[in-house]
Parts: structure tokens; C-alpha cells; sequence
């Protein structure tokens, strides 16, 4: 397998590096290596990571004046690491057990260029807002991410917590700038014909947001970001007339653009449609439709409780029937707004998660 390498790249992350740290070296496969780079922190999250090198808790500790977005933050932590394996984790995060050692068990495939793993809320019990967001992650990755693992179509390693083989990222030329960077450096790897892996008992541990405006902006630029990157900057892997078509990435892209942008975008037309035609028994049509959607939502959130032996379902039960009438519908409103405006203004290119020079630099 290899050394292994985990690299941290956070913007004023005081309150979170030591505890991330620490859990890393509590894993049953601690890494040989972990280098940390503070991206132009305002906070004293270089004093941490200065303290944490004193008590040899990283072996390297990088900082820059000025902010240059996490795939940049990345970037420079690649330059110092040695390892065969590259992990990547936020900061925010906490890992189980075998996090490390159940993920490396993916690269015993020479042709898996990247793994991602399978991530839980760890606030989930804040408020209603964050359990709605744990049950949409346990649906979402943990059946979800397995599901197209099984059909060779994992097209995102998650950012919280993934692993890279080093010859393929450096074949891929490490992370792009800009938002939507696991992601993009996904697609860039199945270009390249590496396959990504899914370990569905490594296990990441991640706070959400806990108030609504946090989610929705957060939201915006997952979605806004993922239409820049499928529709425009790789175009190729479902262009006919392009010379550097992808015909194996047609499902994953198709399906993207089926059931997320095509659903999304029809849904004010259908219902325009709807009352037009059946007047006030439209309501009818629309609660039986959502009865519906509302059992295919207790059937895949049983599957994937089962599928993971560490989350507890007890506790979601009575929230089941409030995440599928109202949180669902929330996102796809949240969805339908963001592709808008990515589709017609090109959101993403000046969003504030990316430094603005960075923006000039990609237009």
C-alpha cells in the first residue's frame, strides 16, 4: 500500500484543527504523515498549527498571507507530502475508528485512482433543521454513493473525507481553483480512466449548517458549482462532436441532468399545467403524488439504515414524514433557483467561498 499521508487545509479554523488532528492519530491505521496549511487565517490558526508542529503532533505546518481557496490550500500541502496515498479531510471533521484503514482497502485495485467514504452528521441532534440534513445524508451517500459505486459511476470523492492515489493525482494535476473542487478533480480522474472507489465502513463524522440561511447559501454553491463543472468546463463527456467524448460518462451525466435540472426545471411548468387543467382538483393530484414520494422515502431510508451499521435510526423515525413534505421541497425550490441562476447569470464565477482573483483567473 504504501506511506500514507492526510492533508488539512482550512481558513480560520482555531476552534477545529486540534480536535481533527487528534483524531486522526486516535485511528486503529494512524497516517505516516499528516501536513497541515492555514489559507490566509485572520484567527490564530497559525499559532495552532505552529504548537501542534512543536509537539510533533504534524509533520508540517504551512501558511499563507493571503487567501487563495482550499484547492490552492491544497495544493501547496501536496508539495510537502511524501506519501503514496493522499487523504484530504476538513477540519471540521472527526473520523471512526477504521476511517483511514477501511478506506486504503480500495486502492488493492490498482486501476482506483480515488476513494471517498461514507459520511454522517455529527450535530445532527442541534435542531430540526440538522436532523432533516442527517437523514437527507444517510439517504443521499450512504445508499446513494454505494449505489453508483455497484454501477462503476461514482463521480464525486466527498471533500470532508476522501483518499487519492498520488500518481493519479499527479496525472490529473491536483485540484483546480475555484468552488465545487472534489467534484471537478473527480471528473478530471474519470478522464483520465481511473476508476473511484466507495468505502461504505470508513466512516466521517461532520457538523452541518445549523440555520437555514447557512444551509441555503451552502446549498447554492453545491448546486451552482455542479452545473458549471458538468454542463460547461467537462461538456465533453456528453458531446457527440466532441473528440474527447466520455460514452461511459453518459449515465452519470445524464442522470444528473435528467433527474436533477430537467425535474427541477419542468416542476413550475407541470404545475402551471396541473391547475390549468383540473382547476382546484389539481391539490388532489399533488397529495397523492406526494403520499407516494413519501413511502419511497421511508423505503430508501430504510435501506440505507440498514446498509450502516453504525447510524442509529431510531431517532429519525418521527421526522421522516416532515423531511419529505417540507425539507425536500425546500431543496428543490433551493435547486431550481440556483441553476437559474447559474444557467443564466454564471453564479458560481463570484461567489465569495473562492477569492475573487481566483474568479479572474478562471473567466
Amino acid at each position: 500500500m504504501g506511506k500514507v499521508s492526510v492533508t488539512i487545509a482550512g481558513h480560520n479554523e482555531e476552534d477545529a484543527i486540534e480536535k481533527c488532528v487528534l483524531s486522526l492519530w486516535e485511528q486503529s491505521h494512524p497516517p505516516d504523515e499528516i501536513i497541515v496549511v492555514s489559507d490566509g487565517s485572520t484567527d490564530s490558526t497559525r499559532e495552532k498549527i505552529r504548537n501542534l508542529l512543536r509537539r510533533r503532533l504534524i509533520h508540517g505546518a504551512h501558511s499563507t498571507e493571503l487567501r487563495g481557496g482550499k484547492s490552492a490550500a491544497v495544493n501547496l500541502a501536496l508539495r510537502y507530502c511524501t506519501g503514496d496515498i493522499i487523504i484530504n479531510v476538513d477540519c471540521d471533521c472527526s473520523f471512526d475508528y477504521h476511517a483511514i484503514k477501511n478506506i486504503l482497502h480500495q486502492f488493492d485495485n490498482p486501476q482506483v485512482g480515488a476513494a471517498s467514504n461514507n459520511i454522517l452528521v455529527r450535530n445532527w441532534d442541534a435542531n430540526l433543521l440538522t436532523i432533516f440534513q442527517a437523514i437527507e445524508y444517510i439517504i443521499s451517500i450512504s445508499l446513494g454513493k454505494h449505489a453508483l459505486f455497484m454501477l462503476g459511476q461514482m463521480s464525486c470523492a466527498s471533500g470532508a473525507f476522501s483518499a487519492f492515489r498520488r500518481t493519479a493525482l499527479n496525472e490529473a494535476g491536483g485540484f483546480d481553483s475555484g468552488g465545487g473542487e472534489d467534484l471537478d478533480v473527480t471528473l478530471r480522474l474519470r478522464h483520465y480512466n481511473w476508476k473511484i472507489g466507495y468505502a461504505a465502513d470508513s466512516i466521517c463524522y461532520t457538523d452541518v449548517p445549523t440555520n437555514l440561511a447557512a444551509l441555503i447559501r451552502q446549498r447554492f454553491r453545491w448546486e451552482r458549482d455542479a452545473i458549471r463543472l458538468r454542463f460547461r468546463k467537462y461538456r465533453h463527456f456528453i458531446n457527440p462532436f466532441d473528440h474527447r467524448v466520455k460514452f461511459r460518462e453518459f449515465f452519470h451525466q445524464f442522470e444528473f441532468l435528467l433527474f436533477n435540472v430537467v425535474a427541477i426545471l419542468i416542476l413550475p411548468v407541470y404545475l402551471a399545467w396541473l391547475f390549468y387543467s383540473y382547476g382546484s382538483n389539481g391539490w388532489f393530484i399533488l397529495i397523492a403524488a406526494q403520499m407516494v414520494l413519501i413511502i419511497m422515502d421511508l423505503i430508501t431510508f430504510t435501506l440505507s439504515a440498514i446498509a450502516t451499521n453504525k447510524f442509529k435510526a431510531a431517532p429519525f423515525w418521527p421526522y421522516l414524514l416532515g423531511y419529505s413534505i417540507f425539507y425536500v421541497n425546500l431543496m428543490r425550490i433551493v435547486r431550481l433557483y440556483s441553476y437559474i441562476q447559474e444557467w443564466v447569470f454564471k453564479t458560481s464565477y463570484y461567489d465569495t467561498y473562492s477569492p475573487s482573483k481566483v474568479h479572474r483567473v478562471r473567466e
